[in-house]
C-alpha cells in the first residue's frame, strides 16, 4: 500500500510548496479508501498527471469509487451470477473476485 502511495505521489507530482503538509494528509485518506479505488487512481494519475493546481487530497476525495461491469449474460467466457445490493447479476469471475461479490451460481 505504501508503495503504491508513493508512486501515485511521484506520479500526480504536487507542487509541495504550495501544499506543504498534503501529503500526510493524502495519505491517511488515501489509506481509507478501497483498493480497487486506489489502483484506479494510481492507473490514471500514471496514464495522465491531473494539473499542477489540483490538490492531491481532493484528488483522492472527489475520486469515484470503481463499480463492478455488469453483463447480460449472453457473452461468452466464466460468468457467474452474483448478489450486488440485492439485486441478482451477471458478470465474470474475475470481476466477482475484484469487488468480493457474494457468487450465486456459475452460468
Amino acid at each position: 500500500m505504501d508503495s503504491d502511495f508513493n508512486t501515485f505521489w511521484k506520479a500526480y507530482a504536487p507542487d509541495e510548496t504550495r501544499f506543504p503538509h498534503r501529503r500526510a494528509a493524502t495519505y491517511r485518506l488515501w489509506c481509507q479508501r478501497s483498493e480497487m479505488a486506489q489502483q484506479a487512481m494510481l492507473t490514471q494519475v500514471t496514464a495522465q498527471p491531473p494539473p499542477k493546481s489540483k490538490n492531491p487530497y481532493f484528488y483522492v476525495l472527489d475520486f469515484p469509487e470503481p463499480e463492478p461491469v455488469f453483463l447480460r449474460g449472453n457473452e461468452k467466457g466464466d460468468l457467474v451470477q452474483v448478489r450486488y445490493n440485492g439485486l441478482y447479476k451477471i458478470c465474470t469471475r474475475e470481476t466477482a473476485q475484484q469487488f468480493h461479490l457474494q457468487i450465486v451460481k456459475t452460468w
